[in-house]
């Protein structure tokens, strides 16, 4: 699927290295020592490189950490909350699996994903494993209990749950994905798995003793720049069905919202409704829970071009502040 485009060699060696004998050089350069010949001078410079290497990749290590949002919302990237990589399809129809598709996202952003087909509770675990991750730096260990993890996805804590959590962190393991958008860190892309590694205690099944280690790649933090990610309010999310939900985080990444077909829309979602009526009505399902917790004030369906309006509610004063510290 495409993008919508109808929408609105050798180390380098920095020094001097006289050569021997030569009258033309009437002093040593700097931090060369006396006597020292041409090729120690060689070796010393390739180990001084290697030390501000090393030291560069000390510094990089230390600042790949996500924002520290405040506890109330959840960080997801406006490229993947804008495209149909979490889909809205419902647990009752067979998940897809893709080699290296394209997947339906706004122009200004390119994806392409390998692996099982990711929808909304994937996109929950993955937004909450984020949630925990951005407390350190990317690369360590994020460690927790299963237990806690359901009771903030707002699951129950039965057998099945905890079943459909390790699938959800096996999927988002078992993934390639491709991201390129014009509002990443340096204008850079991401490729790699959503989760890197994970482990877990086979022994405990259930209940608290049930503990978790999860990896993420250090490079995600390209994702994250300071306007090319999102902060999604989470207990509206959680009280909401898979298309509402995604129509929460699309909505979320507008200020303004602009207009969009109702089928550019079930295109992005990436929604299995064959019918473009039944999905129009499903959609104002949807559209009506948002307005019922508060997110929307109001939205219209154009009945001759069937183009989607909606206006958002005033943002709370609390989070116009937090916006403010992240700058």
């Amino acid at each position: 699927m495409a993008d919508i485009d109808d929408l609105q060699g050798k180390d380098s060696i920095e020094g001097f290295i006289a050569p021997e004998n030569s009258d033309s050089v009437k002093s040593e350069p700097p931090g060369s020592k006396k006597g020292e010949t041409a090729m120690e001078k060689v070796d010393r410079i390739r180990a001084s490189a290697k030390a501000r290497a090393k030291d560069v990749a000390t510094v990089t290590s230390v600042v790949a950490q996500l924002p520290l949002w405040d506890e109330r919302v959840r960080g997801l990237p406006n490229s993947l909350a804008r495209s149909a990589l979490f889909t809205s399809s419902n647990r009752s129809v067979a998940r897809d699996h893709c080699k290296f598709q394209r997947i339906a996202t706004l122009k200004g952003a390119e994806i392409h994903y390998t692996g099982e087909e990711l929808r909304q509770d994937d996109g929950d675990v993955f937004l909450q494993l984020v949630h925990l991750a951005r407390q350190q730096p990317l690369g360590e260990i994020i460690e927790f209990s299963g237990y806690a993890l359901l009771k903030e996805l707002g699951w129950t804590t039965s057998k099945g749950s905890y079943e459909r959590l390790r699938e959800c962190i096996n999927r988002l393991s078992a993934t390639s994905v491709v991201v390129k958008s014009d509002g990443t860190i340096g204008d850079k892309g991401y490729g790699g798995s959503l989760i890197r590694k994970f482990e877990w205690n086979a022994d405990a099944e259930r209940g608290t003793s049930q503990r978790w280690k999860i990896w993420l790649e250090p490079e995600i933090v390209v994702l994250f720049g300071r306007d090319s990610y999102t902060r999604i309010d989470w207990e509206q999310r959680l009280s909401l069905p898979p298309l509402a939900k995604w129509l929460h985080q699309f909505y979320f990444t507008h200020e303004k919202p602009l207009g969009y077909k109702v089928e550019t829309i079930k295109t992005l979602c990436g929604s299995r409704i064959a019918v473009l009526a039944k999905f129009r009505y499903k959609l104002r399902e949807s559209l009506e829970m948002l307005v019922s917790v508060g997110f929307l004030t109001s939205f219209a369906i154009d009945s001759r071009s069937d183009v989607l309006s909606v206006e958002r509610a005033p943002r709370r004063i609390s989070d116009v502040i937090e916006q403010k510290k992240m700058r």
